[in-house]
């Protein structure tokens, strides 16, 4: 027996140090973490748009509009092992309107992003530059650029991410010059991205500790400066700084139900307006919505959401301003063509004084198709003091309907085709129907090497 035992603990002397070979030899090298990974990519994105009647609501007035937009983009990026990436993209959106007939020209080419994302270790990470932000369902921070349409939504930003177990705050601060400064712009047009210059400071809290419940909640201090419009101007804006501290929370409930709801309130001054005497304005405004989703267990995943969307409007008898401010998310998250009656109000997609019942059904009947149909109630806390040739003494902003239907042809091709219409109420003198007509293909590729 001991010679046994001798010999079996001799032979596993003997092999194992080729078992460690073994093992070293199998085991996966470890990562670099400065292994640079490239990606180049381009999109192409046509949209047809045809609208009637949205800026009045009126026949009689020849404002038909029909158009042909061409959106080009490309970007190069750096992924630095497990540091980070540096990424810059170019854009350019060309117009050709077709109705008035216009001539077409080239548009400005200009840098979309330009930023670095580093990570300093696994819960401190910095983004700095020109960046795409949204948060939540975009109701306060999405579209940095607002006088641009659906060109660019990006803001020159620093946003500093400290984060743990399921959550993370962030600190943000924004500066968004009315004309871009910081960067060259080819073909330069001169472009105004918003009506006046915009900074921002603020902290944004993100909570997934509980697994059916998400909470986000937000403080931003907003300075809005040097409104390019002549003081003449109806809608020129003296200079304001308001606060906003705002909530989001989303409860996911049995039987494919869910509740999201979001509300936020502003306090701020707003200098008066050059040229007359009087003190600062106080600023006093809140906003927010609620729906309520459920969600049927069968293959084409159809939905059916209800829910009110609120944003103060301003009482012309108190000193004070109280029409909501919607801070950075001026575009059309409700709707294509009611950005445009907004022009003559406050300006495009300026959501304010507004009161909307929601009902929306969405399915996907098949894996390339998604399908939505929306019904908005619309109406306004107060009457406007605007054009008596355009705005009523009503409250009844009008009824909308849309449709819009979601094609995904392949990974690289997509496109949608989207309707909208409204029968417009006593908040307007006039009572013509409106109508917006999209179709959209969007081609896009991209390479990683």
């Amino acid at each position: 027996m001991t010679t046994r035992l001798t010999a079996l603990a001799c032979a596993a002397l003997l092999l194992a140090p080729a078992a460690r070979a073994e093992d070293a030899k199998a085991a996966p090298p470890a990562p670099d973490p400065w292994k640079v990974k490239w990606e180049v990519g381009a999109e192409e994105r046509v949209r047809s748009e045809a609208l009637d009647n949205a800026f009045d609501w009126n026949d009689a007035t020849e404002d038909h509009r029909l158009w042909y937009r061409f959106r080009t983009r490309v970007w190069g990026k750096a992924t630095i092992g497990t540091h980070g990436e540096v990424s810059v993209g170019l854009n350019n959106e060309s117009r050709n309107t077709v109705h008035p007939d216009t001539p077409f020209k080239w548009d400005e080419v200009i840098f979309e992003s330009a930023y670095v994302d580093w990570k300093f270790d696994s819960a401190l990470s910095m983004k700095v530059g020109r960046q795409n932000i949204m948060k939540g369902e975009g109701f306060v921070l999405f579209d940095g650029t607002s006088g641009d349409g659906s060109r660019t939504a990006y803001f020159n930003a620093v946003d500093v991410t400290y984060g743990w177990s399921k959550s993370k705050i962030e600190l943000i601060g924004i500066s968004d010059p009315k004309q871009d400064q910081y960067l060259p712009v080819f073909n330069d047009k001169n472009k105004y991205l918003t009506e006046w210059d915009e900074e921002a400071v603020g902290l944004y809290y993100t909570n997934r500790e509980c697994p059916k419940t998400a909470v986000d909640a937000y403080g931003f201090w907003k300075a809005e400066k040097d409104d390019y419009r002549a003081t003449t101007n109806a809608q020129f804006q003296p200079d304001r700084d308001l606060g906003i501290v705002g909530a989001r929370v989303v409860q996911q409930l049995p039987e494919g139900f869910s509740l999201t709801a979001e509300a936020a309130g502003e306090w701020g001054s707003q200098d008066p307006k050059p040229g007359t005497a009087g003190p600062d304005s106080d600023i006093a405004a809140w906003g927010g919505y609620a729906y309520a989703k459920k969600t049927f267990p069968v293959s084409w995943k159809p939905s059916v959401q209800v829910g009110w969307i609120g944003m103060s409007g301003d009482d012309p008898r108190t000193s004070k301003i109280e029409g909501w401010d919607p801070l950075f998310s001026r575009w059309p998250k409700w709707s294509e063509l009611y950005i445009y009656s907004q022009v003559p109000e406050k300006g495009v997609a300026y959501w304010t004084n507004l009161s909307m019942w929601q009902a929306e059904v969405l399915a996907t009947p098949a894996k390339f198709l998604a399908l939505r149909g929306t019904y908005y109630y619309m109406g306004a806390f107060e009457p406007f003091a605007g054009s008596a040739k355009v705005y009523g003494k009503g409250k009844k902003r009008g009824d909308m309907l849309q449709a819009r239907a979601d094609v995904t042809f392949s990974s690289s091709l997509k496109g949608h085709a989207l309707y909208e219409y409204m029968k417009p109420g006593d908040f307007y003198v006039n009572r013509d129907s409106a109508y917006f007509l999209r179709f959209e293909l969007t081609y896009s590729f991209k390479k990683i090497f």
